[in-house]
């Protein structure tokens, strides 16, 4: 008889669990047996496990469980219950083990404690590139190796390398919550059994941490072996079982979807709302926001209900606690966490739901079920912005991939004849062009240069026969008027300077009846773009063009320095950027784009040619 069992759960992807079941076979310790749980595939499991069970040198058997919902931990038990050993390792059909996994786990063993390792997250390209000879080899667990195949440099790679000594060090040095998941855990059967198996009545990995309760309830000890117990988790864009579910029974399902922070995020997050609405008609949606970015979500068809997250909640922990309670009093059948910051992660364990999806961070990853790992690419289909929000999709609809579609406003009748009228009352006559100027970002680091900016509105206003508009909150009127002053006396004549929005919304309705906004990237371009209506944005040196500019949309020019001079850019992250940000933005003077912005200028913003090019001065 075996002395360690392990049971390695799975569902329609054979491809990856000969992976897996040839990481088993280069083993140190091989005096296991191997139960493949298997939740309801055709007849490709099978078939594979016929094919290889000659060629290993371990024992497999066959749990199978007839495809009825989600069924992981019913087959789980039975697993469990029909093995030969008294030592239980379990993992999951895309975790590939480090050739000491089975010897790390029957070593530590303890009476009466669960073990639980850590697995490190492969990227999509290399998961499907992973060859038989690179699990023998073991390269998928070298760092060199997976740096030079695009991973990025960081502490976290010592995971899948650490030895001897310098292993108990870390897990030493950096240990981590004790915990009980499916990929990568052990204990006795005994002690399995005590607790009565698995939880066949709670769908997907909500049940791990059910049955670390009982656990603990019933005196079972836990060790947490970080850099010890490693195997790596093969990408398969977090596709899980528990999607198929929501498909057959999408109807009435209801949703939660945070995103707090700035208005540019507000709105760019929901088109996950409005992917919902049309991947599940009925479902219902709540979306949490905070109280001073509402305005972009007013009248949206694909919003049910706003959790206002007031401001008060950030200064007052008995006030934050209150509002995490009653989110509590509702039940989600998904939660998706768009933001990701402390106060959303909160939001997220305090929310009752089956599965509760993020993008991808080692240190929040265990409030998860579902993590997805954001993408670095941008497409020409949509700002990277978009589409990594759009990635969180991934785990509850997997045939998704429409990564397009961009967020919008909704105006009811009523707000836009107000806007008509009250926009109609600046005009010399209807035809006149209306433009808006964002003449200041939401700091500093996001700011064009005054002096430059009051260059691009003189480009402005001698190229066009409109009324300018500066957008400004009341408190930033100072600085609003330093660039007035710096411009030019036709411009000034052409500038309103004292007519602004009072409210979020009334500026929404304003930009509703310009004809283009030019200036600042930021929330105001956001909008803008959400509102159909043309921009010019100049992007901060700190601000990756990619990120919010979508290239595919012939009505939006977005500017970066990075555009003109990219050896500027060269070995230079965020920080350095940081720093140097008055250096570079030296080098950003109008010059650069000013054929660009007389281009669209004579597209969207006059009725006449272009009339003046008398500022083709060296600035």
């Amino acid at each position: 008889m075996s002395s360690v069992s392990v049971v390695v759960s799975t569902c329609n992807q054979p491809e990856m669990l000969e992976k897996v079941l040839w990481g088993f076979n280069c083993q140190t310790y091989m005096d296991f047996e191997l139960i493949i749980a298997e939740d309801g595939s055709g007849t490709q499991t099978k078939e594979l496990i016929n094919k290889i069970k000659t060629r290993v040198s371990f024992p497999i058997s066959h749990i199978w469980e007839e495809n009825d919902g989600f069924q992981k931990s019913k087959i789980l038990t039975k697993a469990i219950l029909s093995s030969n050993a008294d030592y239980i390792i379990i993992t999951e059909g895309d975790c590939i083990p480090r050739e000491d996994f089975v010897q790390v786990h029957y070593l530590n063993k303890e009476p009466a404690t669960f073990i639980s390792g850590v697995s490190y997250l492969l990227p999509l390209n290399i998961s499907r590139a992973l060859s038989l000879k690179d699990i023998e080899e073991q390269n998928c667990f070298k760092i060199k190796w997976l740096e030079e195949k695009g991973i990025k440099k960081s502490f976290k790679n010592a995971r899948t390398a650490s030895r001897g000594f310098v292993l108990k060090v870390r897990n030493t040095l950096r240990p981590t919550k004790y915990s009980w998941n499916r990929y990568n855990s052990s204990g006795w059967k005994k002690d399995i059994l005590k607790v009565i198996g698995f939880d066949t009545g709670m769908p997907y990995e909500g049940e791990d941490r059910e049955f670390r309760e009982r656990l603990h309830n019933y005196g079972i000890k836990f060790k947490q072996l970080r850099y010890s117990a490693v195997c790596v988790h093969l990408d398969r864009k977090s596709v899980s079982k528990s999607s198929v579910v929501l498909n057959k029974n999408a109807v009435n399902k209801k949703f939660l979807v945070i995103q707090q922070k700035m208005i540019g995020d507000v709105l760019a997050s929901t088109i996950i709302c409005r992917t919902l609405k049309h991947l599940y008609p009925e479902c219902t949606i709540h979306y949490v926001a905070n109280e001073n970015t509402l305005a972009v979500l007013n009248n949206n068809p694909h919003i049910d209900h706003i959790i206002v997250f007031k401001q008060e909640y950030s200064e007052n922990k008995k006030a934050l606690y209150s509002f995490l309670k009653s989110i509590r009093t509702q039940s989600y059948d998904v939660v998706i966490d768009a933001y990701g910051k402390l106060e959303s992660n909160l939001i997220s364990i305090f929310a009752r739901s089956q599965r509760k999806i993020a993008h991808h961070r080692w240190y929040t990853s265990w409030i998860y079920t579902d993590t997805v790992i954001e993408s670095q690419i941008a497409d020409n289909k949509n700002s990277l912005a978009n589409k990594i929000r759009l990635q969180l999709l991934n785990p509850i609809a997997s045939e998704f991939d429409d990564y397009s579609i961009s967020p919008k406003l909704y105006l009811s009748e009523e707000e836009i004849a107000l806007a008509k009228h009250k926009v109609g009352e600046l005009k010399n006559n209807s035809d006149q062009k209306l433009i808006m100027i964002s003449i200041l970002g939401s700091s500093a680091l996001k700011t064009y240069p005054s002096e430059y900016m009051s260059k691009v509105v003189d480009i402005t206003c001698s190229n066009t026969d409109g009324i300018i508009l500066f957008n400004y909150l009341p408190n930033q009127r100072d600085e609003a008027r330093a660039i007035y002053d710096k411009c030019n006396e036709v411009s000034k004549s052409m500038i309103n300077f004292d007519f602004y929005a009072n409210s979020l919304r009334e500026f929404i309705l304003i930009l509703s009846q310009c004809d283009a906004l030019i200036g600042n990237e930021g929330g105001a371009a956001n909008m803008a773009k959400a509102l159909g209506v043309p921009t010019f944005c100049l992007f901060s040196p700190f601000i990756v063009k990619e990120a919010w500019h979508d290239s595919s949309s012939a009505s939006n020019t977005g500017i970066h320095l990075n555009d003109y001079h990219p050896e500027l850019f060269v070995n230079m992250d965020k920080k350095k950027i940081k720093k140097e940000i008055q250096s570079l933005y030296d080098y950003f003077k109008p010059i650069l784009f000013e054929e660009q912005l007389l281009l669209f200028l004579n597209k969207y913003c006059n009725n006449r040619a272009i009339i003046d090019n008398s500022l083709n001065e060296r600035y």
